[in-house]
C-alpha cells in the first residue's frame, strides 16, 4: 500500500525574479584576417592534416610555416565549424613540446569532427594565424563553387 506524498518532499515554486537569468557581456570582435592571394610567394600554406585520437593535427608543416615553438600560447576561437588559431600573450592554450597543435576535446565535438577526420589548414603567417576546416566546411565550399561553375558555362 502506497502512502501520499508528503508536502515536504514536492519541490517549492521559485521566484520569476530568481528565475531570470543575467544578460551576458557583448561578444568579443575576432580578428580574422582577410584570405590572401592564394599560391604567391609568402601566401598561406595549405595542406590537409589527419587528427589524431588526442586532438593533435598532424602536420608539422604549418607550425613550422608560422614560427611557432614550444611554449607559445595560443588563443582557439571557434567560428561556426572552422577554428581560428593566434598566437597571443593572453591565449589559454599552449604548445607543446612536439611542434603539433591540439585542438581541445569541446572544439572537436563543436566542430563535429572524430579521430581519423581531415581537416584543411591554412598557415597565415603574415597575420601569424592558422585557420582549420573541417572537411564538412570544405565540401559547402565545394558544393558552392561548383554551382558558379555550372552556371557561368549556362551564360
Amino acid at each position: 500500500m502506497t502512502s501520499p506524498i508528503s508536502p515536504v518532499s514536492l519541490p517549492g515554486t521559485i521566484p520569476s525574479a530568481a528565475r531570470t537569468r543575467p544578460s551576458l557581456s557583448a561578444p568579443v570582435p575576432l580578428e580574422l584576417p582577410s584570405l590572401r592571394t592564394l599560391g604567391t610567394a609568402g601566401g598561406p600554406r595549405l595542406s590537409i592534416a589527419v587528427l589524431d585520437a588526442g586532438g593533435r593535427l598532424q602536420d608539422r608543416g604549418a607550425v613550422a610555416a608560422l614560427g611557432w615553438s614550444t611554449g607559445d600560447r595560443l588563443l582557439i576561437t571557434l567560428v561556426q565549424t572552422s577554428v581560428v588559431i593566434h598566437r597571443r600573450a593572453d591565449g589559454v592554450f599552449v604548445m607543446p613540446r612536439k611542434p603539433y597543435v591540439c585542438l581541445p576535446a569541446t572544439v572537436r565535438r563543436a566542430c563535429g569532427v572524430a579521430t581519423g577526420a581531415r581537416m584543411l589548414l591554412v598557415a597565415d603567417a603574415e597575420h601569424d594565424t592558422l585557420v582549420v576546416h573541417p572537411e564538412s566546411a570544405v565540401q559547402a565550399l565545394l558544393r558552392i563553387f561548383h554551382a558558379t561553375l555550372a552556371t557561368t558555362e549556362e551564360a
